[in-house]
């Protein structure tokens, strides 16, 4: 008998199936022996096979070639004390689309028992925009830090700051057109004195 054939799989696709279809990440459920036995449109959309493509295949058909031998190990070990668990704490893991194309992604694993059979619950997210964005902020910050190292030239007489152009800015100009500092003025209480002592006296 296949794996298509389980006669729990009619059930689970009959109670789950619509629920399944409206989970934001790629779900893919899969028996102790690492057989695939269901999987929603986002899991075909995002490795790019058909359902009847991945039932029945390991789910190691989903990541990189190099990677399989260990995760066969190590999904034996996790299978072996099921828990609700990451899929590797505090990291991402390598993916494979049908196409070659390699990715990134986050999975969570929730150990399952339907119809007498222990299966596990695989929810599969894509991380690899979100390295992109770190990637674009932890660039945004050292350039920052380089920015606050260097020596800025600064005016001894009128305060005036020289930007990177040769360009000769107001204190204020400069701040805005670095940062997202924006100026109101006031004026300080030793000023108010020196342009009106009578009334600021102390």
């Amino acid at each position: 008998m296949s794996l298509a054939d389980h006669p729990f799989l009619e059930s689970i696709e009959g109670k789950f199936l619509d629920f399944l279809e409206g989970v934001p990440d790629s779900m893919v459920l899969s028996d102790f022996k690492g057989r695939i036995v269901l999987v929603n449109a986002n899991a075909e959309r995002m490795f790019g096979y058909s359902r009847g493509e991945l039932i029945g295949k390991e789910v190691e058909i989903l990541m990189p070639t190099q990677f399989r031998t260990r995760h066969r190990h190590h999904r034996a070990t996790c299978y072996a004390n099921p828990g609700v668990r990451p899929m590797g704490v505090a990291q991402v893991l390598p993916a494979l689309r049908k196409d070659g194309a390699e990715f990134l992604v986050e999975i969570n694993l929730n150990p399952v028992e339907i119809g007498g059979h222990r299966l596990v619950w695989s929810a599969i997210r894509s991380v690899s925009d979100r390295e992109h964005i770190f990637a674009q902020v932890r660039a945004a910050v050292d350039s920052a830090l380089i920015s606050l190292r260097s020596l800025i030239p600064i005016c001894a007489w009128c305060k005036r700051i020289r930007d990177e152009h040769g360009v000769w800015e107001q204190l204020e100009q400069f701040i805005e057109s670095h940062s997202e500092a924006k100026f109101t003025h006031a004026m300080c209480p030793d000023c108010l004195r020196k342009l009106d002592p009578a009334n600021h006296d102390v």
